[in-house]
């Protein structure tokens, strides 16, 4: 038996303390945005930078089986005064080339997806210059996806990663950077 103190309670609250200022610091960084990286979507948001960018294009996104079907695209602009005006940009953002979607966007423009599903897990992923990016949509909750467009045009590819059923090898679509 040890005299005094007992140095294994002593460590076990002093361990319990460190864990405990370490998830506390993580939760907080997580859902400020302060230290989430923009290549992995979260959901709620946090992973996007507050405000958004000026110029930003807003991309709604549904995944059904099986294909991207873009609901509508707006740009967020901001005023002298910093008021926030969304301009709807569908018609010069959104096009179908033989019946896959067709988002075009100006090199180095800020892209956020709003994606979401109403049946089937899926995911978009799109493989960019800076870096790739796998975002995992489950039903009912939206996922965000945000990234800066490559500064070099070219047309980049973008499909489901996660597979929803006999057609999920034709669920993709084409990100031109003009």
């Amino acid at each position: 038996m040890s005299e005094g103190r007992d140095w294994e309670k002593i460590w076990f609250v002093v361990m319990l303390v460190i864990v405990a200022a370490f998830v506390a610091y993580s939760f907080f960084g997580v859902v400020s945005g302060s230290t989430a990286t923009y290549r992995y979507g979260l959901p709620l948001a946090s992973g996007l930078p507050k405000p958004l960018p000026n110029g930003t294009v807003v991309i709604y996104m549904e995944g059904v089986q099986w294909a991207w079907v873009p609901q509508n695209a707006t740009e967020l602009l901001y005023t002298a005064n910093g008021t926030l005006v969304k301009v709807p940009v569908t018609s010069q953002v959104i096009t179908y080339v033989d019946g896959f979607p067709y988002v075009k966007v100006y090199p180095g423009q800020p892209v956020e997806f709003i994606l979401y599903s109403n049946n089937v897990v899926h995911a978009f992923y799109i493989r960019l210059p800076h870096g790739t990016q796998n975002v995992n949509i489950v039903p009912g909750i939206d996922s965000y996806s945000f990234f800066f467009a490559p500064t070099t045009p070219g047309n980049y590819t973008f499909h489901c990663a996660e597979y929803c059923g006999v057609g999920h090898s034709y669920m993709y679509g084409y990100l031109e950077v003009m």
